[in-house]
């Protein structure tokens, strides 16, 4: 559980520096991607979804790390996430011949190690006990008799009226 939870704060820590980077100063980190912001709806683009996914993740991280449940699923979170943008840096690669700054080999490597890390930290993790179950023995093989009509009631249902006798309709 404590790998699982240095992990975790190791990863709230870079979402949040640059998530913060990226809201507070859009165009210097865009540019060490290589991206020039010409428009003012590229900058709010960077800072949304470089910025403000990334502090959302974060926080996301911070919260899963107050109860055990939940660190299962940012651990989850965080292989499938990281994972599938470290598929995306392999795909960009290929797409572009290889022709990517240090910067991305340095991400795909991040993104690598963070995905296989939380994994091991996930496989690591306790499991759950499961619930008792029955043994064969246990089980019952007659089947219950269902209720029969009238059984059971010393009064009528409460809130229906009783019904006099004789034809329907008539009183």
């Amino acid at each position: 559980m404590r790998l699982a939870r240095v992990i975790l704060v190791i990863q709230v820590l870079v979402f949040a520096g640059f998530g913060l980077a990226y809201w507070f100063r859009p165009y210097e980190m865009a540019n060490l991607n290589g991206m020039l912001l010409m428009e003012t709806a590229s900058v709010s683009n960077v800072r949304v979804y470089y910025g403000g996914l990334q502090i959302g993740l974060a926080l996301f991280l911070l919260w899963a790390l107050r109860e055990r449940e939940r660190v299962r699923a940012a651990l989850v979170l965080l292989v499938l996430m990281q994972g599938c943008l470290a598929l995306a840096r392999l795909g960009a690669l290929w797409l572009d011949d290889a022709a990517l700054p240090a910067f991305d080999f340095n991400g795909l490597a991040y993104k690598l190690a963070s995905a296989l890390l939380a994994a091991f930290a996930l496989s690591r993790l306790a499991r759950p006990p499961l619930p008792d179950l029955p043994t064969n023995g246990d089980l019952d093989d007659d089947p219950v008799p269902p209720p029969r009509r009238g059984e059971g009631r010393d009064t009528p249902a409460q809130g229906l009226p009783e019904i006099a006798p004789g034809a329907p309709g008539e009183r």
